[in-house]
């Protein structure tokens, strides 16, 4: 049975729904972000399983929930609930955020354009100068392989074991989008784990997405894997030379873009990263 907790008005309440989710940062990410910005907002994680979606929804527009974020394995279950999507929303036919529009409930995913604005942070330059190779082709690489197009990267070559799946998810990028192989990195300014392989507490943990060969020391190498901070593969890759990011930039920019949508402002980025860092440390 899904459960949310009572409002207290004029608290607002906002929650990350999925199953499993008590290992989840978003509750951390938001309160901290809600503390930060003064607002009388809190965040709750609860869990729901895909045959209790529609009571999940039912329950968000009868306790009037001002914000969702949504996780495996309802990212895709929930769309027919909704009364509408956004164009990401409806190109990648997953939701990842859930917000009020008037009397609407609208679906957004915001993970690719939050992979982007943490990229920008993170290189500074231009992504149209940017040759960038995408290692996987689930959905987490969907979402960063549209938001590159829509920013109009110089090329997006993804690299994946199935090549039909590859396909599929290089025509989210446009015209400057293609199937690669390893061979290819070589000549890639930027490389992007977006498989699951290294996580801790997983039968992959410290195996490789890619073999090191194929890295150099003049690319920027980043896993959206964030637990842990470095991967068995950033490791290897800042051992070659290679300028390294984790997957928690990723994590917070999708993050605070849910924020914005449900709140209209923008939060401060350092103190949170540093919250979040300390406590998967922890």
């Amino acid at each position: 049975m899904v459960k949310f907790p009572e409002n207290n008005e004029p608290e607002f309440i906002a929650a990350v729904v999925g199953k499993p989710i008590a290992h989840s940062l978003s509750p951390l990410i938001h309160n901290t972000a809600f503390k930060q910005e003064k607002l009388n907002w809190i965040y709750h994680a609860i869990e729901v399983s895909e045959n209790e979606i529609s009571e999940c929804i039912a329950a968000v527009r009868e306790k009037n929930i001002r914000g969702l974020s949504v996780t495996m394995p309802l990212k895709e279950v929930l769309i027919p609930h909704l009364d509408g999507l956004t164009e990401t929303a409806k190109k990648l036919n997953a939701v990842n955020c859930v917000f009020w529009d008037g009397d609407d409930l609208i679906g957004d995913n915001t993970d690719g354009d939050g992979f982007v604005n943490a990229l920008k942070s993170q290189l500074n330059e231009p992504l149209t100068e940017k040759t960038l190779a995408i290692v996987g082709a689930g959905g987490a690489a969907r979402s960063v392989i549209y938001s590159l197009g829509k920013n109009s990267a110089k090329e997006i070559i993804v690299v994946n074991r199935s090549k039909q799946k590859a396909e599929k998810a290089a025509c989210l990028g446009g015209p400057n989008s293609r199937v690669g192989n390893y061979e290819d990195l070589a000549a890639c300014d930027v490389i992007v784990n977006s498989t699951p392989l290294g996580m801790t507490g997983t039968v992959t943990e410290g195996l490789l997405p890619v073999p090191i060969k194929f890295l150099s020391a003049n690319q920027s190498v980043i896993d959206l894997v964030y637990n842990p901070i470095e991967t068995e593969f950033l490791r290897q890759a800042k051992l070659l030379g290679a300028v390294t990011f984790s997957g928690l930039g990723m994590l917070i920019h999708q993050a605070l873009l849910q924020f914005q949508r449900w709140t209209g402002k923008n939060a401060s980025i350092p103190d949170i990263e540093n919250i979040v860092s300390n406590a998967i440390d922890q």
